[in-house]
């Protein structure tokens, strides 16, 4: 049960009732996080295309349930999709707020990585900076000391992600936001172009 494409990924939303602006946002993720991995690809890198969709857009599924029973909805949303047998996807979803391993240790870019920096990338449905996505985290989410702690610490991975995977690219991590002039329902491929080449 492993295939799991951009149709069922949206049918697996609407089963589970996900709000339509955690859809929104979701799509947006995917879309960031398509479009960087086929920058990725075009300089060497082997990256799952699909693998990368699926996870953007399958990051929040649990996310509204967690909002009322306080659980970790990366791991519920791991739970849930493993489950179903989507297995690859699901260890991409559990690892959409925290990675792994570290990336100064590790600097292999993977889809996991890209779906989480996508994730912090998107502030709603927009395209921000790091800095302006973890800002407003701190506002909703940093309610205690420790938790401003956690969030810290999140930007600080973050900013190691986004050196990592911009220092491979000729596009610069502010590019990204060029893509807020498309539809989030609209799929980027290898052709989307920034700056000087055409969306299409």
């Amino acid at each position: 049960m492993e295939s799991l494409g951009r149709e069922k990924c949206l049918s697996l939303l609407k089963s589970y009732q996900v709000p339509r602006h955690i859809v929104t946002h979701s799509l947006r993720v995917a879309q960031v996080g398509l479009f960087i991995g086929f920058h990725l690809k075009m300089v060497g890198e082997d990256l799952d295309s699909a693998l990368v969709e699926a996870g953007g857009l399958l990051h929040d599924i649990t996310k509204m349930d967690s909002v009322h029973t306080g659980k970790d909805h990366a791991l519920t949303g791991f739970n849930l999709l493993k489950s179903l047998g989507y297995f690859r996807v699901a260890d991409v979803v559990r690892q959409h707020i925290w990675l792994d391993h570290d990336v100064r240790d590790d600097p292999e870019i993977t889809e996991a990585m890209l779906v989480n920096y996508a994730d912090k990338r998107v502030k709603h449905t927009a395209i921000v900076s790091s800095s302006e996505r973890f800002e407003d985290l701190l506002v909703r989410y940093g309610t205690t000391p420790e938790r401003q702690k956690m969030i810290k610490e999140l930007y600080n991975e973050i900013r190691a992600i986004e050196s990592l995977i911009f220092s491979r690219l000729d596009i610069e991590p502010a590019s990204l936001n060029e893509l807020n002039a498309l539809d989030p329902l609209e799929r980027v491929t290898p052709y989307t172009g920034i700056g000087s080449l055409s969306l299409r």
